[in-house]
Parts: structure tokens; C-alpha cells; sequence
């Protein structure tokens, strides 16, 4: 391998981190802002992992939070209100440790994605093999979903230690004092935890995140590529009306990324919700160390009661509706952002190789 190979790999590795990152968080600001307009913490796509506003919205008066709409129930309120009573401090003590997690998955995420796909694909980079359409074929639905299955597996290994968080999180050990700050209550956590509970139960985790992750990225560049491909070939006049033809692409990936976070959210929502009944198990164990079979046999258990009591489609699907209708924007925009930077790479490496 020569230098200028390892360059080129290096460089490669800098552009994924680059296009993944601002995709994660600018997902990450727009399914927050959605909280303008929902009360309920949102439980939308993955980098979404922990609700950053936990603590503000535990500290708001009751007045305020028994309001349908206000300005002090929108998230800006809810910061102003938390800055006013304990100071700036607040947001690097309480808000930014879930925000950059939420955004570090989401990352991990994307540029996994990019680096495995680049490999499948044959190409040096993932970049390089989308910049022309009419040169390069769209990648196979079977290469794209195992890429995205990957992908989804690396991030939970990420995700894992947030999940044990979510569960034992106790807004009132935070108010009292007991712990200093978010970052302070996830080291004294994990210390007393350990690696093998952090990680227990993580075969549940990959394989709702392997599949979900799989058909999400799969479902996304199925329509973006192939769909597009498909749409613009039965355009006779196409060459004719380019420049209205500039609005159908964006049109596209906004279409691809709604669809996606509907067929992510399909498959991720109900297996999300057996895997939270096996967190919840796990965390009130009585014995930290009590054994796989038994949780995952109480797991079970919990299932079928829940069944019994609610009906099988009701105790998976319940409120999926408003859980898409809030992901649909948010991933779109998301993805969309992520296809204009990975297109201003594309433009570096073809005025490069001119």
C-alpha cells in the first residue's frame, strides 16, 4: 500500500465523520423542536437516545406544566426557566451530555454506514460512487441493507451503556443532590455496574437494531436511487425542463427519508418495547448478576400479560401513528442535510481526479 493510498484512506475516513456528524445533530435540534408541539418526551429515530430535557422539564412550576401550550412548555422555555433558577451552569451540567451523546450515536451511525457501503460497493469512497448517476449504478437493495445492518449494530454497541442509564434514571437524585451533573450520574452508574450489566441483554439491541437500521437505509437509497433512476427515464422531455427538473431530486430524498423513518420505526417501535420490558427486568432485579435465562423467561412473561391485557397489535403498535408522524419530518430533513455535504465531497473528489 502506498502513501498516497493511506492519504486517500485517511482522507476518506475525515469526509464520512464530516457528513455524518452534522446530519446527527441537526436530526437530533429538529425532533427537539418538535416538543414545541408534543408533551410526551419524543421517542423518535435512534440518535434521539435520551431526552436532553429530562431535567428542565422536571424543574418546571406545575402551573406551567399542566398547560396544553405555552410559551414556558416549548423547549425554549423550558431552558429559560432552568437557566433562571440555577444559572448558566445548567446547560453543560444537564442539557449538552445527552445532546452530544444523542449525536456521537447518531455519527457513529451514519459513518459506519458509509465506510461499509464504500467497501461493498468497490469503490475507494462511498462518495466517489454517488457523484454520477448516469455512471455509476445504484448499489443493490441487499448490499444497502446489510451495510445499514452493520452500521446498526455498531451503534448499539454504543448505545448500550445509555440504555442502562435510561432505566435507572431518577430525576430526584439529580434535584437533591445526590449527583452533580447528567455526566456524574453516568460515572457513578457504570462503576457500580460493570461491564457485563452495561451489556446485558445486547443480542436483543443488535438484532433490533441490525434490522431496523438495515431497512432503513435500504428503503432510503431504494427510493432516492432506483425510484429517481425510474422517474426520470419515463421523463420524455427531461433534458427539455432540467431546470424544473433541479426540485425533483430534493423531492426525492425527502420522500425517501419519510419512507425510511416509517419502515425503521415498523420494525424498531415494536421490538423496542420487548427489549424496554427486559431493561426493566434487568434493572430491578434483585441480584445485579442474576442470570440471562431467568430475565429473558420474566421478559417473556411480562409479554404475554401485556397481550392478554391489551391485545397483541395494541401491546406492539400503540401510539405508532404519532410516533412516525413526529420522526417523518426530522429524518427527512436529516437526510437531506446529509446529501448536500456527501454532494460536497463528491465535487472535491471529481475536481481532484480531473
Amino acid at each position: 500500500m502506498t502513501v498516497q493510498d493511506l492519504s486517500e484512506k485517511k482522507q476518506n475516513a475525515k469526509n464520512a465523520a464530516s457528513v455524518a456528524a452534522p446530519a446527527a445533530f441537526a436530526r437530533s435540534l429538529i425532533l427537539q423542536g418538535l416538543a414545541l408541539f408534543y408533551r410526551t418526551p419524543i421517542k423518535l429515530f435512534r440518535p434521539l437516545r435520551v431526552d436532553y430535557l429530562i431535567m428542565a422539564r422536571a424543574i418546571m412550576p406545575p402551573t406551567h406544566n399542566d398547560r396544553k401550550f405555552s410559551f414556558h412548555s416549548t423547549s425554549l422555555g423550558m431552558l429559560t426557566n432552568a437557566v433562571k433558577q440555577h444559572g448558566f451552569i445548567f446547560i453543560p451540567r444537564h442539557v449538552l451530555p445527552p445532546l452530544v451523546a444523542n449525536s456521537m450515536i447518531g455519527a457513529v451511525l451514519f459513518t459506519t454506514y458509509i465506510t461499509v457501503l464504500s467497501q461493498f460497493s468497490g469503490t475507494s469512497s462511498f462518495f466517489e460512487s454517488d457523484y454520477n448517476h448516469s455512471l455509476h449504478s445504484p448499489p443493490p437493495f441487499s448490499i444497502v441493507f446489510t451495510s445499514g445492518a452493520i452500521a446498526g449494530a455498531a451503534q448499539s454497541l454504543v448505545a448500550a451503556p445509555l440504555d442502562s442509564l435510561k432505566v435507572r434514571f431518577e430525576v430526584n437524585d439529580l434535584l437533591e443532590g445526590k449527583h452533580k451533573s447528567m455526566f456524574d450520574f453516568a460515572k457513578t452508574t457504570w462503576k457500580e455496574l460493570g461491564v457485563a450489566s452495561i451489556y446485558r441483554g445486547i443480542g436483543l439491541t443488535l438484532v433490533k437494531d441490525s434490522l431496523s437500521c438495515g431497512l432503513f437505509f435500504g428503503v432510503f437509497e431504494f427510493v432516492k436511487q432506483q425510484c429517481y433512476n425510474a422517474f426520470i427515464e419515463g421523463m420524455v422531455d427531461y433534458r427539455e425542463t432540467s431546470k424544473k427538473s433541479l426540485l425533483i431530486e430534493p423531492a426525492f430524498v425527502l420522500a425517501a427519508g419519510g419512507m425510511a423513518a416509517i419502515s425503521y420505526h415498523f420494525v424498531d417501535y415494536p421490538l423496542d418495547k420487548i427489549r424496554n420490558i427486559f431493561l426493566i427486568e434487568e434493572a430491578q432485579s434483585e441480584y445485579q448478576h442474576e442470570q440471562k435465562p431467568r430475565l429473558y423467561k420474566d421478559t417473556w412473561e411480562q409479554c404475554k400479560l401485556r397481550i392478554k391485557r391489551k391485545g397483541l397489535i395494541k401491546f406492539l403498535y400503540s401510539d405508532f401513528g404519532a410516533t412516525v408522524i413526529r420522526a417523518v419530518p426530522a429524518t427527512s430533513v436529516g437526510f437531506l442535510v446529509f446529501e448536500l455535504m456527501k454532494r460536497k465531497f463528491d465535487r472535491e473528489l471529481y475536481d481532484e481526479n480531473i
